[in-house]
Formats: structure tokens, C-alpha cells, sequence
């Protein structure tokens, strides 16, 4: 079996509970200075939005990706490079994400 791992790689896990719409909690002093307001859409297919919204104006970022335990991995075909994420629950509506040693909070909408 471990021949056919390699061969065609693992099928990507995707945590279910983070699939659908997540913005910066604007509430949260820390989660603005580092983030300011963000969007963040993830898809079932793996798909992931990362919208910046600043000055009226809205910046994304596409990009793939896929869970392993409580960490999200993305990475950006445009500029390949495989990035993690820590992620927790605090509620059914609030999502935590841990990125270089920074929290920051988001709300689903």
C-alpha cells in the first residue's frame, strides 16, 4: 500500500468545520494591528480567498489548501510556497488562528 501512497500521494484532508466565510473580529485590538480587516473564505474543494479590505478597496489572495489535525496548510500556486496555520475553535463562530507566534481572531459571517 505504501507504494501507491508515493506513486499518487495522499487524498487532502479538509476540516469541515472551517468551510464557509470568516472575517477579522474588528473588536479584537490585537487581530486589527496585525491583520486590520481580512476575509477569509474557505470551500470545500479546498479553494481559499483571503480578501484584505482596506481604503474601500479589496485585495485577494487565491489559494489551496488542507488540514492536518488542528493546522491549516495553504499554499498560493502563483507563488508556490507551503505555508501553516494553527486553528482552534472557540465557539461554533469564533475561529482562532495562530500564525508566527501572532493570534488572531475571526468571526463567521
Amino acid at each position: 500500500m505504501g507504494i501507491f501512497k508515493n506513486l499518487f500521494g495522499q487524498k487532502k484532508v479538509i476540516d469541515q468545520r472551517l468551510i464557509g466565510v470568516w472575517a477579522s473580529d474588528l473588536a479584537d485590538e490585537l487581530t486589527v494591528s496585525n491583520l486590520g480587516n481580512v476575509k477569509i473564505t474557505f470551500s470545500d474543494t479546498g479553494d481559499l480567498t483571503y480578501d484584505i479590505i482596506e481604503d474601500g478597496k479589496t485585495q485577494r489572495i487565491n489559494m489551496v489548501f488542507w488540514t492536518e489535525g488542528n493546522t491549516v496548510i495553504s499554499d498560493q500556486p502563483s507563488h508556490p510556497k507551503k505555508e501553516k496555520t494553527k486553528f482552534e475553535f472557540e465557539s461554533e463562530r469564533k475561529l482562532i488562528l495562530e500564525f508566527g507566534g501572532e493570534r488572531a481572531v475571526f468571526l463567521r459571517q
